[in-house]
């Protein structure tokens, strides 16, 4: 759906009605159309009012946001039925940009089975090193590199084809997945570097100049710079971040050490893979996919913040591997079990009627092979939810094994986050599904 002269087709979150309501005036006075509404569920959680603007009247408007020494925390387009993440300065063409029209995977759903991965890793020599506080032994996040007795380097990498059409938002989700990373581990992102691969056959060469702007906008909010990249024309659009993050060498988070008696929190809503394989199948509610890039294309920033208030015991990011993959790397590298409650499980909406629907990626089938050996599963659990855990998720939320506490306490700081199961004996690396 094009938007008619007379829409505004912009919205601005300020994260309080009285930024909003400031900004309002502000705009009004200088003759510019814009109104203070309700916000749409599908852009905020938290505020409640937003700022609609007409994009024709950007430039006027960035001028009056510099005059009152305000920023938004976030920028919303409107593109068909839904709203995507975008900036003021953002070039959209009229026309709907069809990124995942040839991509036979999406997002993390690309990664290469986790069974699969082990079997090509394994006797594969390593470069040894003292220096190294974390390597691939336990399927670590990122790898860390000491460089002195204060400090320590975090280098990870991802990259992957888009899940999203959007060219702004594929560029946003892709950095803060790559960004998430260094949140897993404990550290602060210092700088990226882009990874491309683009078919300049399929794509304008504007539609690359808006993914980068939307990986941009993710490094600018990370407070880390972009040091360079690598581009090369290839059959298949592909974008990421190399990311270098700083860590204390004696206060990095492991995927292990997680303790019989700990909760587990996850930190964002699952189903990112059954939404954006209903959106391929032209199936999903436009509010619904809109719900579900905000939340892949948020930070794991904050996330990160609070659990450094709290002491977590353990720490991954749960991406492609699913909930249940993620978590069996962090029983195995704790050397126990956990359990995990399928009827608490935060979810985006719509990924439930998704997933009942038959629209569940292959990726979940994947994750359910690499598994059989470790899984177990309660007689009379909901095959969905089942599903649910081992939806590959891209830019999902950070899995923490805390006490019951700060556990509890993470839960009333952060929206969208809940306890999802605990940590018990057993056999290492073993995960049960409980009804």
């Amino acid at each position: 759906m094009k938007a008619t002269a007379t829409q505004r087709d912009l919205i601005l979150v300020f994260g309080t009605v009285q930024r909003v309501m400031r900004t309002e005036r502000a705009a009004r006075q200088g003759n510019l159309d814009v109104d203070a509404v309700p916000a749409p569920r599908a852009v905020s959680s938290q505020c409640g009012v937003v700022l609609e603007v007409r994009s024709e009247e950007t430039v006027p408007l960035s001028r009056v946001l510099l005059t009152l020494g305000l920023e938004p925390q976030a920028v919303y387009r409107r593109r068909g039925d839904g709203w995507m993440p975008s900036s003021l300065d953002a070039a959209v063409s009229e026309e709907m940009v069809e990124l995942t029209k040839n991509t036979a995977y999406g997002g993390c759903g690309a990664k290469l089975a986790k069974g699969l991965l082990e079997k090509i890793l394994c006797g594969l020599p390593r470069i040894e090193s003292e220096n190294i506080i974390v390597g691939i032994e336990f399927a670590d996040d990122a790898g860390v590199v000491r460089v002195s007795p204060e400090l320590a380097i975090i280098h990870t990498v991802d990259f992957f084809p888009p899940m999203a059409d959007d060219p702004y938002a594929f560029g946003r989700i892709a950095a803060a997945n790559a960004l998430s990373d260094v949140y897993a581990m404990g550290g602060t992102p210092l700088a990226g570097m882009n990874l491309v691969s683009f078919p300049l056959k399929e794509h304008d060469p504007s539609v690359l100049k808006e993914i980068l702007r939307g990986g941009l906008s993710a490094l600018k909010e990370a407070g880390a710079v972009l040091g360079g990249g690598h581009t090369i024309e290839g059959q298949e659009l592909l974008y990421g971040l190399a990311v270098t993050g700083t860590v204390h060498p004696e206060q990095v988070w492991r995927n292990g050490g997680a303790q019989p008696g700990d909760l587990l929190v996850l930190t964002k809503p699952l189903g990112t893979g059954m939404i954006t394989t209903a959106a391929k199948a032209e199936l999903a509610d436009p509010a619904h996919l809109s719900t579900a890039v905000r939340w892949m294309a948020t930070l794991n920033q904050q996330a990160a913040a609070a659990l450094h208030e709290l002491g977590p015991h353990a720490v991954t990011d749960v991406t492609g591997f699913g909930l249940a993959g993620h978590g069996a790397e962090m029983a195995e590298a704790s050397g126990t079990a956990i359990e995990i409650d399928l009827g608490s499980l935060p979810l985006l909406p719509g990924a439930y009627e998704a997933a009942a629907s038959g629209l569940v990626p292959a990726g979940a089938g994947k994750n359910r092979d690499s598994l059989q050996a470790v899984l177990a599963i309660d007689d009379g659990a909901d095959p969905i939810r089942v599903d649910l855990t081992l939806d590959p998720q891209t830019s999902g939320g950070l899995l923490a094994a805390c006490p019951p506490e700060a556990a509890q306490r993470l839960t009333t700081r952060l929206p969208g986050a809940a306890v999802v199961g605990r940590c018990v004996a057993g056999n290492s690396g073993g995960v049960r599904l409980r009804a």
